[in-house]
């Protein structure tokens, strides 16, 4: 149970360290900003129009008599079109995107009823994320101790049975 208390306060330790660093200095952020990741610009429907070649349907007296209502089919876009992507880099005003993310996430959560009590609620998942790392950490030490011990145990007595 010692590993376990040690492994435990290590990893709050660690846990409250990165929490102070990782806005300052964060290897997400260098890693998605850095300039070689890279997103294509989408073109816009009247853009793919053009190059398919495709005319906006105008209204016609059929439309009149539904009142305007018009049965939309998919717009098809042949795949042999000449058609060229805007490449830009990803930059840091672009990751602002995932607070908003976080945001819309929150709300949805706020709507099926699983209220979040702010920093508190935020406390608690990073002790049972602590915890939970402790245990596994641990759970999987003490059997790769034991089969150290096991090893060393059977090469001392492989070197007994060779000197006697």
């Amino acid at each position: 149970m010692g590993v376990i208390g040690i492994q435990l306060v290590v990893t709050m330790v660690m846990a409250s360290v990165m929490q102070k660093i990782i806005p300052h200095y964060s290897l997400a952020r260098w890693l998605l900003c850095n300039g070689s990741l890279r997103w294509y610009q989408h073109p816009t429907e009247e853009e793919l129009r053009i190059l398919a070649g495709k005319q906006q349907k105008g209204k016609s007296k059929k439309d009149r008599k539904y009142n305007g209502h018009i049965e939309s089919k998919p717009l098809t876009i042949p795949k042999d079109i000449d058609l060229h992507l805007e490449t830009k880099s990803v930059t840091e005003v672009d990751t602002l995107g995932f607070t908003n993310f976080s945001d819309s996430a929150m709300q949805f959560l706020e709507k099926q009823g699983l209220e979040s009590q702010g920093p508190v609620s935020k406390l608690t998942f990073k002790f049972f994320l602590a915890l939970f790392c402790s245990l596994i950490g641990a759970f999987l030490t003490f059997p790769g101790l034991r089969l150290a011990q096991m090893h060393l145990d059977a090469l001392n007595l492989a070197t007994e049975k060779i000197t006697q």
